[in-house]
């Protein structure tokens, strides 16, 4: 037995050592595997570290925010003849202009005809009248531009190397020409939202232009993905929207704080995009997407996890749920109204909203047509 015992332990070991040299060759086998697949599938990174982020618990769904349908009752302007009318713009006959992902802004008529008004060479994101009737155009691809009534364009803060400017995204005008603009993220990251996301590091930014003298400033520093803006009623304040940090920050303009900067609105149900004022002191955010769990609990938590997505190709990127949804915020930040399309398939992936003559116009990242809803009839 004693004989037996020992020879026995012998034979383990020298198995264990067989099962050691195996394991060694299959994990040198897998790795040489990854790497060469890696290197026809994956894609570059940007070169900066993603920064840890654990999001608040979100909000729940209720009171203010509770599900309805309103949004799944649109009109839906131009439907199928639009690519992404990212923001809109209503002149004082009730023509609706929108910019969309061929570089185009087109011009949209009641009754949903629609005219190219003006080729930017790069992709409109966000659209205001200026001060001289002329539109003021946040140009991703080009930068700050002004178009004047025969749609010719022109440049006034360029995006190039030599300009500190990477992707200019919303702006609002005040009522002496100064324009306020975000540009949305850092040269690191470039025109990628998601890998925006990811890295999770302060990379935007919001500038003020002067139409009328050219100087260009720059107010805020260290914002997430900067998107959407809006002056308050008074123009004593500015919003901008942090969409990678489901907040809303604001820049005192005038009065005793003037310069300070403090939270509008935090820890809010999805990701903000674009914010108008009604002109009461309210403010209509747009939802590119409500808040996901997994996104919350699983992938941002996880610096390894985002690590390894950022290599991914394209195709296997996480997207936003489909699901159209709208807050108004009162004056002191708070959520009064929540309007849905628990569907989304009227509306989703809401990037702009805007109040005119109780009208609701509503612009879309990857939609088709200009959703239109009548506050009054709740619907249209």
């Amino acid at each position: 037995m004693k004989f037996f015992g020992k020879g026995k332990k012998r034979t383990i070991k020298g198995f264990g050592l067989v099962r050691l040299v195996f394991r060694v060759l299959l994990y040198m086998v897998i790795t040489v595997f990854i790497f060469s697949v890696g290197s026809v599938l994956f894609l570059h990174a940007p070169n900066i570290e993603p920064a840890p982020y654990a999001p608040p618990i979100a909000p729940k769904m209720e009171g203010a925010l509770r599900e309805n349908s309103a949004l799944s009752s649109v009109k839906l302007l131009a439907e199928g003849k639009l690519n992404g009318p990212e923001d809109i713009a209503v002149d004082n006959n009730g023509t609706v202009y929108t910019g969309l992902e061929d570089g185009r802004i087109v011009k949209i008529s009641p009754d949903g005809e629609v005219v190219t008004f003006a080729e930017t060479g790069g992709r409109p994101l966000g659209l205001q009248w200026g001060p001289r009737g002329d539109l003021i155009v946040a140009d991703g691809g080009r930068g700050l531009l002004s178009v004047n009534l025969e749609g010719e364009v022109t440049v006034l803060v360029p995006r190039a190397e030599t300009v500190p400017l990477e992707m200019a995204d919303d702006l609002d005008v005040s009522s002496s020409g100064l324009i306020y603009f975000s540009d949305a993220t850092g040269s690191e990251v470039g025109m990628d939202y998601y890998q925006d996301l990811m890295i999770h590091r302060p990379l935007g930014r919001l500038l003020r232009f002067n139409y009328y003298t050219d100087d260009l400033e720059v107010l805020l520093t260290g914002l997430y993905f900067a998107n959407g803006v809006a002056l308050s009623p008074d123009e004593d304040f500015v919003l901008v929207s942090e969409m990678s940090e489901y907040r809303i920050t604001r820049l005192w303009l005038k009065g005793p704080r003037v310069g300070d900067r403090d939270v509008f609105a935090d820890n809010l149900p999805g990701f903000p995009d674009g914010i108008s004022g009604d002109g009461d002191g309210n403010y209509w955010v747009a939802m590119v997407s409500p808040r996901m769990w997994f996104v919350d609990n699983i992938v941002l938590p996880n610096l390894w996890l985002r690590k390894l997505l950022m290599h991914f190709p394209t195709w296997t990127r996480l997207s936003g749920a489909s699901y159209g949804f709208i807050i108004q915020l009162n004056s002191e930040g708070e959520i009064v109204e929540s309007l849905h399309d628990p569907s989304g398939k009227s509306l989703s992936g809401i990037t702009n909203v805007i109040e005119r003559d109780g009208k609701l116009y509503i612009g879309t990242l990857e939609g088709d047509a200009v959703g239109v809803y009548d506050r009054e009839s709740g619907g249209f």
